[in-house]
């Protein structure tokens, strides 16, 4: 939040010297958001993402990814036109092409978690405004699917760590945690303050598609009974036992709905 400027919608619960609407924006593609002009990246747009425009200053633009609920600043030449979308990319990576064929020419790469309007289909793809996208690549916006926690987890295995990343391009440890439940249809939090305290209690030991919390806020997600995906360099599979070995005992554990 900034000191001297707010959303409108917020003006009977937070005073401040300014007040703007919001205009919403669509992302046209992927680029850091910044706690501050030139600052630390907290988080990241990915293309289709939606997001709250408040200011536009120096290149830059003020608002609130309605994605994952970050305030912060983006490259304006990010963001264009608000469009609905219908569906998420599933797989790690996929192609947007200017045919529906995969051996046709790319237009862009979408990383896991970008979004995109489909028009409809052909054949085995599905067309948008910008080309088209193989449809075993996406999953239907809203429709929350558990299983797909731990298969969109494993599917980030070997990704790169990266900060304020929650793509497919990259994630932090809260990242993995937010992308999985994003690709399989879940709102979670996207900080791991807000991770561990969102986490519904667990049973006697964690099983697959929980989110397992540790004191350091490592953050970690069961995809059997004894083996954990978390990031570390790069998003990897480890025993639970030696996360544990590593990080202390579990503070909590258990799912995020």
């Amino acid at each position: 939040m900034r000191a001297d400027l707010t959303d409108l919608r917020l003006a009977d619960r937070v005073f401040a010297p300014h007040y703007a609407e919001a205009r919403t924006q669509t992302a046209l593609a992927a680029g850091p958001m910044f706690d501050a002009p030139g600052g630390v990246p907290v988080s990241e747009l990915v293309p289709g993402d939606t997001f709250d425009l408040l200011e536009l200053s120096g290149g830059m633009a003020w608002g609130r990814s309605l994605t994952d609920g970050i305030v912060g600043y983006v490259a304006e030449g990010l963001l264009g036109e608000a469009v609905a979308a219908t569906h998420i990319i599933c797989a790690r990576e996929a192609t947007l092409g200017e045919a529906p064929d995969r051996n046709a020419a790319t237009l862009a790469a979408l990383p896991m978690g970008s979004r995109i309007a489909a028009l409809g289909e052909r054949g085995e793809f599905l067309l948008t405004d910008h080309g088209y996208v193989a449809a075993d690549a996406v999953r239907p916006v809203g429709e929350p699917e558990r299983a797909e926690v731990i298969a969109a987890a494993l599917r980030m295995i070997g990704a790169s760590e990266r900060t304020g990343g929650r793509s497919g391009a990259g994630v932090d440890g809260a990242g993995l945690i937010f992308l999985a439940h994003d690709v399989a249809g879940f709102a979670v939090p996207r900080l791991p303050d807000l991770i561990a305290a969102s986490v519904s209690a667990g049973g006697e030991a964690a099983v697959a598609g929980e989110v397992v919390v540790f004191a350091d806020q490592h953050l970690a997600i069961m995809v059997d009974a004894v083996s954990a995906v978390h990031v570390k360099g790069r998003v990897g599979r480890e025993r639970l036992s030696t996360l544990i070995e590593r990080h202390g005992a579990p503070v909590a554990y258990g799912t995020l709905d």
